[in-house]
């Protein structure tokens, strides 16, 4: 299918309303000194207006200026109200915590089904999301490449369940490369791995999750129906995670729905939370210390760094085109500590089938994290994907690839 891209910062392409609005103010200026006929008061107002033009149709490294001045407004305002976002954290999972830090409103629920099966959830009072882990069929170590690719339209039809209507369905890949890139190259490990790594490209690790997100506006009538409130909400997500789960299954996956403690497990392994760093997070004062700091072009956490890109440009994706499979490998197969690949299906215009994607690095150092970089923006160049990075949008760039249901 040939995707239809969902607007996103840090696109790049075309004049936005925003621009055209301020072209046409700038057109009202030119044409009121005309009208004037004052040879001063035209060269005031044409001094002006092209002073307008070149701030809505400049660029800066090749953003557009009315966006770039946003982005930096925001990345500013969103420094200050960190100083108060360790506060948030206190007695939270420290897997968790540096998620809170980034939303303070984000907590995590469970629900027990008339079974006494324990679910989990996380949400910020405004949507409600659920967690489902996708593992391989049972089969030899090294399976064919590409042999366990989720279809895009299971993505799409998991939207919509009965009265039940998301707001969008995420899958989210998270991925270690094999042998670790901290290996030395003549380490043992790393020479007797090599020659199979090079015939199957096979990750140390892979884990993939779905993240089903409910807004409650869209399904009103759903979650009244089913008790009303939270629980409703709660019972209405429930009932689409689990027949995505029986779609899945009839595709040869296995998949369930995760308790509460997994969904922070998996959110705490999606953000590379490191475990040391996170025992000893307290300050002096015995309060929680923060863990998080967003620069211009990478987040850190503890001591891992990231950088996230916005996928503005696909291939041909499905039938005739590329397996999601293979655009996923390219995207994820880099030297990087980990890699993370976020896809989030959603109703378009006219409820059009929509997407939008995002791929994270992750490194131990800033120095590490550069290389990654390159390497990841000449894969794919040489692939026609086109990769914006966010930069002064590494934050909420960092919430789209996290298993969350996407960002709004």
């Amino acid at each position: 299918m040939a995707p239809r891209l969902r607007p996103q910062a840090g696109n790049i392409g075309g004049v936005r309303v925003q621009q055209l609005a301020i072209v046409e103010l700038a057109a009202a200026l030119v044409l009121v000194g005309l009208s004037i006929h004052h040879p001063v008061a035209l060269s005031v107002t044409a001094v002006l207006a092209a002073v307008l033009i070149v701030f809505a149709l400049g660029r800066r490294r090749k953003v557009p200026l009315p966006e770039w001045i946003t982005t930096v407004r925001a990345m500013k305002r969103r420094g200050k109200d960190g100083g108060s976002a360790a506060a948030a954290t206190q007695g939270v999972d420290p897997a968790f915590a540096p998620v809170v830090e980034c939303d303070a409103a984000l907590r995590t629920y469970e629900y027990l089904d008339a079974e006494q099966r324990a679910v989990g959830f996380v949400g910020d009072g405004t949507f409600l999301t659920a967690l489902v882990q996708v593992d391989a069929r049972d089969e030899p170590l090294r399976p064919q490449r590409g042999s366990n690719m989720l279809p895009l339209d299971v993505l799409h039809t998991a939207l919509d369940v009965e009265d039940i209507h998301l707001e969008s369905v995420q899958y989210v890949q998270y991925t270690q490369p094999a042998p670790a890139p901290h290996l030395p190259e003549q380490a043992v490990a790393a020479r007797s791995y090599a020659p199979l790594q090079a015939q199957s490209q096979t990750p140390a690790l892979q884990l993939t999750w779905i993240a089903l997100k409910l807004d409650p506006e869209l399904c009103a009538e759903a979650i009244e129906a089913r008790g009303g409130g939270l629980d409703g909400a709660k019972r209405s997500l429930l009932r689409a995670a689990d027949q995505l789960v029986s779609r899945l299954t009839a595709h040869g996956l296995r998949a369930r729905v995760l308790a509460e403690r997994e969904v922070v497990a998996a959110i705490g392994t999606a953000v590379c939370v490191s475990p040391r760093a996170a025992n000893g997070a307290m300050g002096r004062d015995g309060r929680a210390a923060r863990r998080t700091q967003e620069t211009t072009r990478a987040w850190r956490c503890d001591d891992r760094w990231h950088t996230t890109y916005w996928i503005g440009r696909w291939p041909q994706l499905g039938a005739g085109g590329a397996p999601l499979a293979a655009v996923t490998q390219l995207l994820t197969s880099t030297a990087a500590m980990a890699s993370t690949f976020a896809l989030t299906a959603s109703h378009g215009g006219g409820r059009a089938p929509a997407i939008s994607g995002y791929v994270r690095l992750s490194a131990r150092s800033d120095n590490e994290l550069v290389a990654v970089r390159a390497e990841l923006e000449r894969r794919s160049g040489s692939s026609k994907i086109g990769l914006v990075r966010l930069d002064r949008e590494q934050l909420p760039g960092l919430l789209a690839t996290l298993p969350l249901g996407g960002t709004r």
